[in-house]
């Protein structure tokens, strides 16, 4: 039986003034502005991806909602 490797969760949201990556839930780095922590996870998920990992981005827009970004281009997938 074939085994999936588990999938890597970015997600990008606003706390305490701040921008935060979390890899997995977990804290994985601190911006001032969306746009940098944007990048830097998707810079990272396309590294992952590029040797062979699952990657999924999800990003907080304006309202609050987590929505889901392709991580090779960046564009709001829903």
């Amino acid at each position: 039986m074939a085994t999936h490797p588990e999938t890597i969760q970015f997600t990008v949201i606003r706390g305490d003034g701040d921008w935060r990556v979390l890899r997995d839930g977990q804290s994985f780095g601190q911006f001032d502005y969306s746009v940098d922590a944007i990048e830097s996870a998707l810079v990272r998920a396309t590294t992952l991806i590029d040797k062979g990992a699952r990657v999924e981005v999800f990003v907080q827009d304006a309202a609050g909602q987590l929505r889901q970004v392709d991580p090779m281009g960046g564009e709001v997938l829903h």
